[in-house]
C-alpha cells in the first residue's frame, strides 16, 4: 500500500473560493444517456441544468480543490486527462485535486460508442471537460477569504437497499456550511442514495433528487448547494425509479428532512492535512492469466442468471478485449483503488474510487466517534462495485455486482470474498491517516 501525507504546521485560519458552471448542453442536443441499458432513445429535454462546482481550501502553504460534477461517472482516462489539465493550468498539485461525481443516471455518456467523432455526445464532452477545468482553475487562482464551517447531521428515509427489502441501509445525512460574512456561499450535503429515481422511460437530462433537494435548500438556507454522494452501492430511492414527479417529491423530501436541523461551528484552527493512498484489491484467483479468462469467460456465459439479454455477447466481447490486453501489456492481477482523506479543522472527507456499499460508511463512521466523517465516493474515475462482507455472504440478490460486475467496467476478473476486509482495513487507515495529527 502507497502512501502519501502531505501536513501543514501553520496555524493561520484556512481561506475559501468557490464557483460553479453550467455543463448541461441545450434542449436542442439530442444525446445518449448514461446509466441506464433500457434506455434506446436520446435525451428530449433538461428537468433541472447540470453544474460543475469547485470548492478550494488552503491554509496559506497548501490547497485542496474538491469538484463535484452533476455527471453519472468519467472515465479514469477521461478523469486523468482533466486532473493534468486542472494542475498545468493552475499549478496545484494533481494530487491535491480530488473530481468526484454524483451519479445521476440522467446526465450524458462522456465515453463509449456514444462518443464519436462529430456526434452531439462528443461536441457536449468537449465543452464539458473545458468548462468543468476553467471552473476549477478560476477557483484555485482566485484569492481565498477566511471562512466559518458549521456541521450539522439529520436523517432522511427516501432511501432503500436495493437488493434485500430489509438490507442495509444508512438513512443519514451530513451537511457543511461554508459561510462568510455570517451567510452561507455553498454547503455541502453528503448522503447515500443512487440518483436513479428517474427512471429508463425518463429522457431528460437532470441532477435528480440531489438538484431538487439543492434548489428547496438554496432557497432555506442561501448561497449554492451541491451533493458528495455517498457510500450507495447497494442502496436506491425506497420506491425504485420512476418519472420525474417521483424526483421532485423525494428532493423536496430530503431537503424538509434537513432544512431546519441545528448546526454547530467548527472552531477555527488552521488545519488542513490531505493523504493519499492506493490499495489493491484481489481477484478471485491470486494469477490473472489468458487461460484463466477463456475458462470463466465460457463458464460465465454459459450458467450466469442475469436481465441482460446481450450477456452471453457481452462476456464474449470482454475475453477479448482483456485478452488483447494480454497481447499489448501486462495485466494486472489486483484491481488499484484510490483514496483520499481531507482534515478540515478536525472535520474529515474521505473520498474512494467506485461504488463502495453503505456498510463501509457506517463502519468507518462508527470507527471515530469523535469526529464528523464525510463519506463520498464515484472520485477520481474508477466506477468499479465494492460489495459488502455481507453482500457475499448473502449473494442472492447480489449476483450482478459480485459475479458480473467485471465484465462492463472491463476488469480482468471478478473481485474476491477477500476484497471486503481489505478495503475495509484501507478506508478505515486512511481516515485515520487523516485525523492523526502527529
Amino acid at each position: 500500500m502507497l502512501m502519501v501525507v502531505i501536513l501543514s504546521c501553520k496555524k493561520e485560519g484556512l481561506t475559501m473560493s468557490y464557483s460553479s458552471a453550467d455543463i448541461s448542453g441545450t434542449p436542442e442536443e439530442h444525446m445518449v444517456l448514461a446509466g441506464f441499458a433500457a434506455r434506446d432513445e436520446l435525451s428530449d429535454g433538461i428537468h433541472l441544468p447540470l453544474y460543475t462546482h469547485c470548492l478550494v481550501v488552503g491554509d496559506g502553504a497548501q490547497k485542496v480543490c474538491i469538484i463535484s460534477n452533476d455527471l453519472m461517472e468519467i472515465s479514469p482516462a477521461i478523469t486523468d486527462t482533466l486532473l493534468n489539465m486542472i494542475a498545468e493550468r493552475s499549478g496545484l498539485k494533481k494530487e491535491n485535486i480530488l473530481m468526484h461525481c454524483i451519479h445521476t443516471h440522467s446526465a450524458p455518456r462522456s465515453g463509449g460508442a456514444s462518443n464519436y467523432t462529430g456526434g452531439t455526445n462528443r461536441a457536449w464532452k468537449e465543452r464539458m471537460m473545458e468548462t468543468v477545468v476553467a471552473n476549477a482553475v478560476k477557483t484555485i487562482k482566485a484569492k481565498g477569504e477566511p471562512f466559518t464551517l458549521e456541521i450539522g447531521k439529520g436523517s432522511s428515509a427516501i432511501n432503500g437497499n436495493r437488493c434485500e427489502k430489509d438490507g442495509p441501509v444508512d438513512h443519514s445525512v451530513y451537511v457543511a456550511r461554508f459561510l462568510q460574512g455570517g451567510k452561507p456561499v455553498v454547503s455541502i450535503v453528503n448522503y447515500s442514495c443512487h440518483p436513479v429515481s428517474m427512471g429508463p422511460t425518463s429522457y431528460l437530462l437532470s441532477s435528480d433528487y440531489p438538484g431538487v433537494a439543492a434548489r428547496y435548500l438554496q432557497e432555506a438556507w442561501g448561497g449554492e448547494v451541491f451533493q458528495l454522494s455517498g457510500a450507495q452501492g447497494n442502496v436506491d430511492p425506497a420506491e425504485g425509479p420512476k418519472k420525474v414527479d417521483y424526483t421532485e417529491r423525494i428532493g423536496k423530501q430530503l431537503a424538509d428532512d434537513i432544512k431546519d436541523i441545528e448546526f454547530q461551528t467548527i472552531p477555527s484552527e488552521g488545519l488542513l492535512r490531505i493523504v493519499n493512498k492506493t490499495v489493491d484489491l484481489p481477484y478471485e484467483i491470486d494469477k490473472v492469466t489468458p487461460e484463466a479468462v477463456i475458462r470463466h469467460a465460457d463458464s460465465l456465459a454459459a450458467s450466469a442468471k442475469t436481465t441482460f439479454p446481450r450477456f452471453s455477447n457481452d462476456v464474449m466481447g470482454w475475453k477479448e478485449e482483456i485478452l488483447e490486453r494480454f497481447r499489448t501489456g501486462e495485466v494486472p492481477s489486483k484491481l488499484r483503488y484510490h483514496l483520499h482523506g481531507v482534515n478540515m479543522d478536525g472535520v474529515v472527507f474521505f473520498f474512494s474510487d467506485g461504488e463502495p456499499f453503505c456498510e463501509y460508511q457506517i463502519e468507518a463512521r462508527e470507527a471515530f466517534p469523535g469526529t464528523t466523517v464525510f463519506f463520498a465516493g464515484y472520485t477520481n474515475g474508477q466506477n468499479s462495485y465494492l460489495p459488502s462482507q455481507h453482500a457475499y455472504e448473502v449473494r442472492k440478490g447480489y449476483e450482478y455486482e459480485i459475479e458480473q460486475m467485471h465484465v462492463y467496467i472491463k476488469a480482468p476478473y471478478p473481485l474476491s470474498s477477500r476484497m471486503p476486509s481489505v478495503y475495509r482495513e484501507a478506508v478505515i487507515e486512511t481516515i485515520r491517516e487523516t485525523i492523526d495529527k502527529q
